[in-house]
């Protein structure tokens, strides 16, 4: 019998690990308002704006799934509409002061929580897989 275990399944166990450590460590931060999925948009949204259109492709969920997600965001403080210049029609949504220092937080959670990996795999496999990685990525974020 063939013993191979899909990759998809060692990507989604770290996945869920990295995911899981955020919510814990934004608890004990005191930020209870947020999820996992609010870093769709934390981490999505440019400078200089983003359509709601733009966020949900990037995420790859629906449209109607980022504007609740949005919604809730900006609720809690974390973004803003403004109106995009280029479509008067069209909002685009900025992080706030709020959200940006969340976003901040939610790089380091994630560094400080990868730093783990680094010791398990030691410096130079830890950048490969990185690298590796990031390979595999091209093209598609």
């Amino acid at each position: 019998m063939d013993e191979y275990v899909n990759t998809g399944v060692y990507l989604r166990i770290l996945w869920d690990e990295l995911r899981y450590n955020m919510e814990l460590q934004l608890n004990k931060r005191g930020y209870h308002d947020v999820t996992p999925s609010h870093g769709w948009v934390l981490y999505n949204t440019k400078e200089s704006g983003s359509r709601i259109t733009e966020l949900a492709s990037m995420a790859k969920i629906t449209k109607q799934s980022m504007s609740a997600l949005a919604g809730q965001m900006e609720e809690a403080g974390y973004i803003k509409r403004k109106p995009d210049p280029s479509d008067k029609r069209a909002s685009l949504f900025v992080l706030t002061s709020k959200g940006k220092k969340m976003k901040e937080i939610g790089h380091t959670i994630n560094k400080e929580y990868e730093k783990e990996w680094q010791k398990k795999l030691g410096d130079k496999d830890y950048h490969t897989l990185r690298s590796l990685l990031q390979k595999l990525s091209e093209n598609i974020i």
